[in-house]
């Protein structure tokens, strides 16, 4: 089965964690590391990685931290995974002991247009979805507590008891206060 790497998924949830908190102060890695349960030097080197990529924005000092460096609705998630991995290798290698730096255009692969196919639809995915996307289903998730609660993590099933108690509806999603969510 295909899955993301741990780097990816750490890079995602971070990144969701960061889209629900569009608008509001930086949120310093320490935080965001625990909040998430990503290791912290882990985490750094991840947003390092992002933020070399122009996706976060690091402040320096007491108010310091990370945020958004664009708006969710233009960072794709192709974009945070190719942040974070570099140049994805081949999907499926049929001839391991002939993989090269060609190996997607060598005419000597009998998994070639399998492994073409494989990787255009998953990058056809990943470029399609927007960290909006996923931010969107984070809320719909927390306002919905029977909807997965089981598999939530706490704190988007304090974040769905606190918009419960507090009366809060869709239209004021902005205010959400919560930065974890899992991936």
């Amino acid at each position: 089965m295909l899955k993301l790497s741990t780097r990816s998924s750490y890079g995602l949830r971070a990144c969701v964690a960061l889209a629900l908190r569009t608008g509001r102060e930086p949120l310093p890695a320490i935080e965001l590391s625990r909040s998430n349960q990503i290791p912290h030097r882990y985490l750094e080197q991840i947003l390092n990685s992002l933020r070399r990529q122009g996706l976060v924005d690091s402040t320096r000092g007491t108010k310091g931290g990370y945020k958004l460096a664009k708006d969710p609705s233009t960072i794709r998630i192709g974009d945070i995974v190719r942040a974070v991995e570099g140049e994805l290798e081949p999907i499926l290698c049929s001839v391991p002991e002939h993989r090269s730096q060609d190996c997607r255009t060598h005419s000597g692969c009998i998994s070639r247009g399998l492994c073409h196919a494989l990787e255009s639809t998953l990058m056809r995915v990943l470029d399609g979805t927007t960290l909006e996307d996923l931010r969107r289903e984070a809320l719909h998730i927390a306002e919905h507590p029977d909807y997965g609660s089981d598999t939530l993590p706490l704190s988007l099933v304090s974040l769905s008891l606190q918009r419960q108690t507090a009366g809060v509806g869709a239209s004021q999603s902005k205010e959400v206060t919560q930065t974890t969510t899992t991936i």
